[in-house]
C-alpha cells in the first residue's frame, strides 16, 4: 500500500522526464558547450588552450564588436516598436472597424510572414536596385534626391527594418487579435454608458487585458530582433563597410572566415545574455510575474 503510494506521488516524474532529457540535450547542453569554448583559443585542428575571460576582455576592447553592439541595439529600437505597433494598430482596425474587404485586408497583411526570410531579403533588394527597383524612382518622381538607400551607411539599417516589420507585423496582429477577442463585450458596453471615449476604453479596458498577449509580442520580437542575420547577410552583408553588421553577423564572421571559434562563442555568449535580461526587464516592467509563476 505504501509502495503504491509512493509511486502515485511520483508519476508526474512519467511526464517531465522527456521534456527535460530533451532540454538539457538540444537547450541546455549546447548553451553550456558554447560558454565553455568561450574560455578558450579553440582550434579543433591545432588544439585548445583554456585561457579564462580573456576572450571576453578582448571583445571589450574591440571597435569592431562594440559597433555591432550599437548596430544591434540600434535595429532592435527599430523593429520592436514598428512591429508591435503596426500589429497591434492593424488588429484594432480590424477588430472594431466597419469597412468591406477587412478579410482581403488581414490576408494582405499575414501573408508575408508565410514566406522565408530569404525570398523577403531578395524581393526587398530587388526592389532598392537603383537599376530594376521602383523604390530610387518612386523618390525621383515626388522630387526626392535619395541615393541607393541600402548603399548608404545611414539608411541601409532602417531599410533592413522596414522590410523586417513588413514581414513580421502580421503574425503579431494574429496575436493580438485573438486577444482583442477574447475581451468581453460587455465591458465596452458598460464603459460606452459611463461616457468613456476611444482613447480612454483604450487605456482603460483594451491595454491592461492585452497585457500578456503584448509581453509574448514582445518578448518574441526582442529575441527576433537581436538575433538578426539572415536579413542583413543576404541584403547588405553587413555594410556598407561595417553600418548594419549585427551581432549575429560578428558571431558568423568570426567563427567562419577568421576561424576565432572561442571569440565568436563569446559574442554568442553576450548576445544570450542580452536577449536574457532583455526579457526579463519586460516582464519586471509589465508586472506580470505573478501571473507566470
Amino acid at each position: 500500500m505504501q509502495l503504491r503510494r509512493l509511486s502515485h506521488r511520483h508519476e508526474w516524474l512519467v511526464f517531465i522526464l522527456p521534456y527535460a532529457v530533451l532540454w538539457l540535450l538540444f537547450l541546455f547542453g549546447p548553451l553550456l558547450f558554447g560558454f565553455i569554448i568561450s574560455l578558450h583559443r579553440w582550434d579543433p585542428l591545432r588544439g585548445n588552450e583554456f585561457i579564462g575571460v580573456r576572450n571576453y576582455i578582448g571583445l571589450m576592447s574591440s571597435s569592431r564588436f562594440l559597433n555591432s553592439f550599437l548596430v544591434t541595439w540600434r535595429f532592435v529600437l527599430f523593429v520592436i516598436p514598428g512591429i508591435v505597433l503596426v500589429g497591434l494598430a492593424a488588429a484594432l482596425i480590424l477588430q472594431f472597424g466597419r469597412f468591406h474587404g477587412r478579410s482581403a485586408f488581414e490576408s494582405i497583411l499575414f501573408f508575408p510572414y508565410l514566406l522565408n526570410v530569404s525570398i523577403i531579403s531578395i524581393i526587398w533588394a530587388l526592389l532598392h536596385d537603383p537599376d530594376v527597383g521602383i523604390i530610387r524612382p518612386l523618390f525621383i518622381r515626388l522630387g526626392v534626391s535619395a541615393p541607393p538607400l541600402l548603399s548608404s551607411s545611414f539608411w541601409a539599417l532602417p531599410m533592413i527594418a522596414v522590410a523586417t516589420i513588413w514581414w513580421l507585423a502580421g503574425y503579431r496582429m494574429i496575436i493580438f487579435r485573438a486577444a482583442l477577442a477574447s475581451i468581453p463585450h460587455e465591458l465596452y458596453e458598460v464603459a460606452r454608458l459611463d461616457g468613456s471615449g476611444p482613447i480612454r476604453t483604450f487605456f482603460a479596458i483594451t491595454l491592461p487585458l492585452l497585457r500578456p498577449s503584448l509581453l509574448f509580442a514582445l518578448v518574441i520580437t526582442t529575441v527576433g530582433g537581436m538575433r538578426t542575420f539572415g536579413q542583413v547577410i543576404l541584403m547588405t552583408g553587413g555594410g556598407p563597410g561595417t553600418s548594419s553588421e549585427v551581432l549575429a553577423l560578428h558571431m558568423y564572421r568570426l567563427g567562419f572566415d577568421f576561424l576565432d571559434f572561442g571569440r565568436a562563442a563569446a559574442v554568442g555568449f553576450v548576445l544570450f545574455l542580452m536577449i536574457f535580461a532583455v526579457s526579463m526587464g519586460l516582464v519586471r516592467i509589465l508586472r506580470l510575474t505573478g501571473d507566470l509563476q
